[in-house]
């Protein structure tokens, strides 16, 4: 990945493959993740991508992602740890692949209009902020219907309280019908004058053509000074938390939060991925195979790990009955993993699991950038083939590194309703 410093606070970065036929150009607008912020850059999000002063339609933006040969418009605001990132872009077919030049520099006049002169170029419609707040509160509203993604939720903002890992990076409806167009324009000018700004070029482009684009992107805007964006990390004092919710659920859903030794997430994320793909991150896991397989416990059940905030997520589907069983079950399984009660054959199942899920990153441009940008977030600049030779050299003493470094915060309870 190659980075070209275009002003203080705004940076390009390529990641050029010819291999591709296409290519996919994004600019990312760096927010602290706050409660005060969260619904304007969701609903502001939502707005630039419907209308510009170029483009003042969304039906003459969809008529112009359909002239360059059936672009992509990418548009959405995204926690990443504690930072919510707008992001704005467009994937077509590359120049070369059309064996014509003219496509490239069409996708970035649309782009950098949407980005620049968003709105009539003096404020936002009244009806497109309308639909656009309807949509937003439909959207917030229906994360309660999908019970799994919804435990997840109520686990962070329970676990997390007072941080801003625990605001619900969707936005809150009593805020939403707050706004008004005036104050969202006013953060769309904000957003624009403070926030650190990443241009991503992935994929088949020319590499000059790329740079001469974003130059004239950042004339339009001013050096800014950024202060770091540090997530909060805490240990774990005094006794496991639990929380319980009581909705319309007939299935159960239990969910643990751990809080991760520091570090583990980033020096020692090769180490924490293969531990997390061995504990529940996968088919092979031993969470998978046994509390959900063999003792038929669990609906569903695995492990994540966010790696910019450093903690770990057990989610899982279970009796109501069952729940006491399945948190001793799972806790069992992780004070083996502490225990190094694991066979070789388990630890070359998860790295062969890996090397297969990064090397896939290398045939996609969505996945390539997302994977480079979470490089540039920890200030890392580890490429793929680097990562594969790093999750290869991990011992059976790094993961047991890894697993006496995980320590139980919360425990949250989806239960139904007497």
């Amino acid at each position: 990945m190659d980075r070209i410093e275009l002003k203080k606070g705004i940076n390009l970065y390529t990641l050029k493959d010819d291999k591709f036929k296409s290519f996919r150009a994004c600019v990312l607008l760096h927010r602290p993740l706050s409660r005060e912020e969260v619904t304007l850059n969701t609903l502001l999000t939502a707005t630039m991508r419907m209308q510009s002063k170029n483009f003042p339609s969304a039906r003459e933006i969809s008529e112009e992602l359909e002239n360059l040969y059936g672009g992509e418009m990418i548009a959405r605001a995204s926690k990443y740890g504690e930072r919510h990132i707008i992001k704005l872009g467009v994937q077509s077919v590359s120049d070369n692949a059309l064996g014509e030049k003219g496509n490239f520099k069409r996708a970035m006049k649309l782009l950098y209009d949407l980005v620049l002169n968003s709105g009539t170029g003096e404020g936002f419609s009244e009806d497109v902020v309308r639909i656009e707040k309807k949509n937003i509160a439909d959207s917030i509203s229906a994360q309660k219907n999908d019970k799994r993604g919804y435990s997840v939720l109520r686990l962070q903002e329970e676990m997390c309280k007072g941080e801003p890992y625990g605001v619900n990076p969707m936005g809150y409806i009593e805020d939403l019908e707050r706004i008004d167009t005036n104050e969202l324009y006013a953060h769309y000018k904000k957003v624009l004058c403070e926030s650190r700004i990443d241009i991503f070029f992935t994929g088949n482009f020319d590499e000059e053509e790329a740079k001469l684009a974003a130059s004239q992107f950042a004339e339009n805007l001013n050096e800014r000074e950024i202060p770091p964006i540090k997530e909060v990390h805490k240990e774990v004092k005094g006794e496991v938390r639990s929380v319980s919710d009581k909705m319309d659920v007939t299935q159960g859903k239990l969910c643990m939060g751990f809080r991760c030794r520091e570090g583990l997430g980033r020096e020692d994320y090769a180490k924490t991925v293969v531990y997390n793909c061995m504990f529940g991150g996968s088919a092979v896991s031993k969470l998978f195979n046994n509390v959900r397989e063999k003792l038929s416990l669990c609906y569903y059940v695995g492990s994540s790990v966010d790696r910019l905030k450093e903690i770990m997520i057990v989610r899982s589907g279970v009796e109501f009955e069952n729940f006491k069983t399945a948190y001793d079950e799972i806790m069992n399984q992780q004070e083996m993993m502490e225990n190094g009660d694991f066979t070789e054959e388990e630890i070359e199942f998860a790295k062969k699991q890996l090397t297969s899920a990064y090397e896939a990153n290398i045939d996609s441009i969505a996945s390539m950038e997302e994977y480079y940008m979470m490089q540039l977030l920890l200030e890392t600049d580890i490429s793929i083939p680097e990562m594969v030779d790093m999750v290869n050299k991990v011992t059976r003493e790094d993961i047991i590194f890894v697993a006496k470094g995980m320590r139980l915060d919360t425990v949250y309870y989806m239960e139904g309703e007497a």
